[in-house]
């Protein structure tokens, strides 16, 4: 097993050195959003102490990092603070299976890993609130606001549990993205290949020489 976690830290970093950027997901763009929990019966609700409404960072990202509007599987990275914990919820373009898109409101948003919360399992979602608004699939063209239905799906049955509005482009410092390194003690990924993409992560982070203030800045 050390063998594995250095060849894949060593790979995603030597990809992230190369392009200068993460590994995957090298062209994004950053937004200051707003992100509410609604449903006081939600497992999202019970897990993370009750609903209500907290500023967050968001990018917008091509997972491939497929040249102007090209379709790649396009990535909605949530970054919000709950009690003192920075959080960190990654979605990519899909529901069941992760599936290329050619436009950021064109498909709806999964995070496919499910995560354990309040004593249960659920993946996590983003509907496009207006699907017929124009919206190709290059990051640096977006302009918000952008509206998306927050859901989780628990026990194949999905309901919505909130929302998020991407408000303005972000002007503050960079921000390196880890759904594995920032969670809340009450709802953390789920264990299949959760160790797979922290050496991922921990090495694309190294190959680009991102350090703690990156990864611990709070949308605040």
């Amino acid at each position: 097993m050390p063998g594995l976690r250095q060849l894949v830290s060593a790979t995603f970093a030597g990809v992230a050195r190369w392009r200068s950027a993460p590994a995957l997901h090298s062209r994004g763009a950053l937004f200051d959003a707003r992100v509410a929990l609604t449903e006081r019966d939600s497992v999202l609700a019970n897990a993370l102490g009750g609903t209500g409404e907290r500023p967050a960072l968001v990018r917008l990202s091509k997972g491939a990092g497929t040249p102007g509007g090209l379709p790649d599987l396009l990535g909605v990275a949530v970054r919000t603070e709950i009690g003192g914990h920075v959080l960190d919820v990654l979605f990519t373009s899909g529901n069941r299976v992760l599936v290329p898109s050619h436009g950021w409101t064109r498909r709806p948003y999964t995070t496919l890993m499910p995560y354990a919360a309040a004593g249960t399992r659920v993946v996590l979602g983003l509907e496009p609130e207006d699907r017929l608004a124009t919206s190709g699939a290059d990051p640096a063209t977006v302009a918000a606001p952008m509206a998306f239905t927050l859901t989780e799906r628990e026990h194949g049955v999905t309901r919505a549990v909130g929302r998020l509005v991407l408000e303005a482009p972000h002007e503050g410092g960079p921000v390196a993205f880890d759904p594995v390194h920032n969670t809340h003690p009450q709802l953390v990924p789920s264990p299949p290949l959760r160790r797979l993409r922290a050496w991922a992560y921990t090495g694309s982070r190294r190959g680009r020489g991102v350090g703690a203030r990156e990864l611990g800045r709070g949308p605040g």
